[in-house]
């Protein structure tokens, strides 16, 4: 068994941080009785057939001392058996999840802070709060939660046994697609988006470039890209949340797209990059897509790529860039008036503006944020999808943004909490604020 090396508080760290948290677990919790046993024996069922059967002293967290040592945090769990079936159970109010070594606070804690931070960093980040939790726990945990988010909000694929990805508005909103939440709340608009990204793996970077020298040498085709995962997900425009998100090894694919396409069902409009995969969802295509696929081909820039190369005479950037910003213009008016014929829905008779999604910007910044916040590369699938659903539920649940305080939908709406996925149960949650004060873009 490892043990656990020996760890400092740094004196950066504030001391509401390196001596008020740990003092206050241990005050709260040291040696607190839990007893209850509500429902009987979770096998049988049996109430009546339940008895005492001593105690269980458990620990809830470990704390680090301000000289460096670890001290742990014990509770008493009250244990029962039934004389009915023999089995031996702990009372069912203990404050931990299935399968984890600490308390339900402290493995919520590591899964806020791993929507955020690579696990190493949560550990560091633990460490200033004087909460010894290592790094192969927070991955776990996280790994955790994945694997019951996928069982309790899963897609199912093909036969329904398999599932692809997870389904984030039954997460959020208890749903399990546009069409259930619409009837919820019947006043917002229900334009996505979906796209793919594709975060590279641990060490391809290095990899890839040993490769491009190789083949160079030999003469061989270069490679474009470095070994990378498959990140695809869907996202509700106006209602800022995502709600779909898969990540896998193999290249995207229709069996994929479809599958993420699935919450989107009763959705006023999806809008897509212009790849085959999305050609039985799409509603219609990116316009920033279609203009890069457009100015790929404009000969006016072609004769100056040309030009270019050769090093002769060529117009300066500034006058390119007002050319290619005038036929956009141009193309995006166009693209308004038709897309406000063909999704009435989404057209604003005040301000006389289409307020749908014309490009799938907000799914290439959701996206790329996702890259940025992933913050390191990763080697196995299960641990950077177990982050990227953390980092989809955080950036759906957002209560500042831009710079100013801003109450997502899904915060004021949604039934989220932890305890929903890690004890695949519903929970009661606090009432959040009626939808009628929420502001519709």
């Amino acid at each position: 068994m490892m043990v656990p090396k020996p760890k400092q508080i740094s004196k950066f760290a504030p001391d509401i941080l390196r001596k008020m948290i740990p003092q206050t677990l241990e005050r709260h919790y040291s040696m607190m009785s839990y007893d209850g046993c509500d429902g009987g024996c979770p096998r049988c069922k049996s109430q009546e057939h339940v008895i005492g059967f001593g105690w269980f002293t458990k620990t809830f967290c470990t704390v680090i001392t301000e000289r460096g040592g670890f001290q742990d945090v014990n509770i008493k769990v009250r244990r029962y058996r039934c004389n009915r079936c023999k089995h031996t159970f702990l009372a069912s109010d203990a404050p931990f999840y299935e399968g984890c070594s600490y308390g339900k606070p402290i493995v919520d804690l590591c899964l806020t802070l791993a929507a955020s931070n690579p696990y190493n960093r949560v550990e560091s980040i633990l460490t200033q709060y004087g909460i010894q939790v290592d790094r192969d726990t927070v991955k776990n945990y996280a790994l955790m939660f994945r694997e019951r988010a996928t069982k309790k909000a899963g897609i199912p694929v093909m036969d329904d046994s398999a599932k692809l990805g997870v389904n984030i508005l039954k997460m959020l909103f208890d749903v399990e697609n546009v069409k259930e939440l619409k009837e919820k709340y019947p006043k917002a608009k229900y334009d996505s988006v979906m796209d793919e990204t594709y975060p590279r793996k641990k060490g391809a970077k290095i990899a890839h470039a040993k490769e491009r020298y190789n083949k160079s040498v030999t003469g061989e085709k270069l490679p474009r890209f470095p070994d990378s995962f498959t990140l695809a997900s869907s996202y509700m425009n106006h209602l800022e949340c995502f709600s779909s998100i898969a990540c896998r090894n193999g290249p995207f694919n229709e069996i994929v797209a479809e599958a993420l396409a699935k919450p989107l069902i009763g959705s006023d409009a999806i809008v897509t990059d212009g790849s085959r995969c999305y050609n039985s969802i799409r509603d219609y295509n990116c316009l920033f897509h279609k203009m890069k696929n457009f100015f790929a081909l404009d000969p006016f820039l072609a004769r100056q790529r040309t030009l270019m190369i050769t090093n002769s005479r060529k117009l300066p950037p500034s006058a390119i860039s007002e050319y290619m910003s005038d036929i956009y213009s141009f193309a995006k008016e166009e693209y308004k008036d038709w897309l406000s014929a063909q999704h009435p829905d989404l057209f604003d008779q005040e301000t006389g503006k289409y307020i749908g999604a014309m490009t799938t910007n907000a799914m290439e910044g959701g996206n790329w944020r996702m890259k940025y916040e992933l913050r390191s590369a990763y080697q196995n699938v299960a641990s950077i999808e177990a982050r990227c659903i953390l980092l989809a539920l955080k950036d759906s649940l957002q209560t500042f943004k831009e710079g100013r305080p801003h109450l997502s939908f899904a915060n004021i709406n949604g039934v989220f909490d932890f305890r929903r996925i890690m004890e695949n149960r519903k929970t009661t949650t606090i009432a959040g604020e009626p939808v009628e004060k929420y502001i519709y873009r």
